[in-house]
């Protein structure tokens, strides 16, 4: 997430200068700002700086001779932030004066803000559905092994359900997974097989249902 954003301007006595920054507050050290604009050395480029309590993306615009930078959260990745860059970019082209400036960046910071929390928000719910998934499948494949295991039902039965509940099996799966004999399975498969209820993919060594 966006932790603020800084104008970066030439002075030919200070070097770089953080000319704007928002939040007001925001912590810009001096020597980022010099690195940053050595870095850029007056040409238009995106440039990642990550350092051991810093991690930041910046673009020179070389029309206005500034330089864009937004300070980001330290495990963000900044190749993810190009188009709000891009955006702030834009913004510059229309004005030169400070309090403008000043006013249209905080207004794309709080839209990106909206925008990255909306992003998170839809991730976070999207992992929660996941994990709510696996559980359900979770539960599901231990009700069907409880299935698989119980004594009254046939050789047959135990393949189709392992193989409605898995896209396919090689025989030796089924072997672990069906307490009878090798044989016995082999004849039980050619029959299903001879049925057109499984199929078997003699290449891959796989059995799955047939649909």
């Amino acid at each position: 997430m966006v932790i603020g954003v800084a104008l970066i301007a030439w002075d030919i006595v200070e070097g770089g200068v953080a000319k704007i920054k928002y939040p007001d507050d925001l912590e810009v050290p001096d020597n980022i700002v010099q690195q940053i604009q050595i870095s850029h050395n007056f040409t238009e480029s995106y440039i990642i700086t990550e350092e051991q309590n810093w991690n930041s993306i910046s673009f020179f615009n070389k029309e206005k001779e500034v330089i864009i930078m937004l300070i980001l959260e330290k495990y963000d990745d900044g190749s993810d932030y190009i188009p709000v860059l891009e955006e702030f970019n834009k913004e510059i082209q229309t004005t030169s004066e400070d309090g403008v400036l000043k006013e249209q960046l905080k207004r794309i910071y709080d839209f990106s803000l909206n925008v990255f929390r909306t992003r998170d928000e839809v991730i976070s719910k999207l992992s929660n559905e996941v994990a709510n998934l696996k559980t359900k499948e979770y539960d599901i494949q231990k009700k069907f092994e409880k299935i698989i295991n119980a004594d009254h039902l046939t050789v047959k039965s135990k393949i189709q359900v392992l193989l409605s509940i898995n896209d396919y099996l090689a025989f030796e799966d089924l072997l672990n997974s069906i307490d009878t004999s090798k044989n016995w399975l082999l004849k039980v498969l050619n029959n299903l097989e001879k049925d057109h209820i499984i199929e078997y993919n003699k290449k891959k060594n796989i059995y799955f249902l047939q649909f």
